[in-house]
């Protein structure tokens, strides 16, 4: 992780090194995607509650003053975090969808590749970073409740979309309820995401997966 200009200039206690005076203003320079990253990957491991300032402030190489300026409370940093793995996830979840004719092959194909993607993690299998984290803090904050429906719904927009054209390619029965299809499909990849944190094999989500896909789109 590349060092933040500033950083140097405190001690681990916040004395400052420097008689230089504080900068106002705008933060330092620093590459925000890398931030986002690593403020991510925290709020990731360890959940909204458990990830300390100390602890997001480290991994993004800021210290405390430059990362309230960058992003605002904590959050504001997590609500950052989901947004940037929304829009990620929206493109990751077209292209997957888009990867074969067959409504179902395509279908089967995304629950495949999140398998892959949820049982990666730097401390273990850690699912859906919004599915995973965000519903635990969601009772108590409507900005973290907006941010977590609007995953979800991405999500089922994104598979209404494809069951669309699976309808207009004749691979779906002219009455297909696609909203409702749409969300099934989406419960099932939601369940995986959960299981695959809790530790479920390989194995047993691919069998979930198959046996959605067979079930839903008959």
């Amino acid at each position: 992780m590349h060092e933040i200009q500033g950083v140097n200039n405190y001690m681990r206690n916040g004395t400052i090194l420097s008689e230089r005076p504080a900068r106002r203003g705008r933060p330092p320079a620093y590459d925000r995607t890398a931030a986002i990253e690593a403020l991510t990957r925290t709020f990731w491991n360890q959940g909204f509650s458990a990830a300390s300032l100390d602890a997001l402030s480290a991994a993004a190489a800021m210290n405390r003053p430059s990362l309230y300026a960058a992003f605002g409370d904590k959050q504001s940093m997590y609500l950052a975090a989901l947004e940037r793995y929304r829009s990620d996830a929206a493109a990751q979840i077209g292209s997957m969808l888009s990867a074969s004719p067959d409504v179902r092959v395509a279908v089967r194909g995304l629950f495949h590749d999140a398998i892959e993607f949820y049982l990666v993690g730097d401390l273990g299998p850690r699912g859906c970073f919004a599915i995973c984290t965000a519903g635990a803090e969601a009772v108590v904050s409507p900005q973290m409740r907006d941010a977590l429906a609007g995953v979800l719904a991405m999500i089922d927009t994104a598979i209404e979309a494809r069951l669309a054209q699976g309808v207009a390619d004749g691979q779906l029965p002219p009455d297909c309820d696609i909203g409702g299809t749409a969300m099934l499909l989406g419960a099932a990849l939601h369940s995986i995401a959960i299981r695959a944190r809790a530790g479920a094999a390989r194995g047993s989500l691919r069998a979930l997966a198959d046996g959605a896909t067979a079930a839903v789109l008959r």
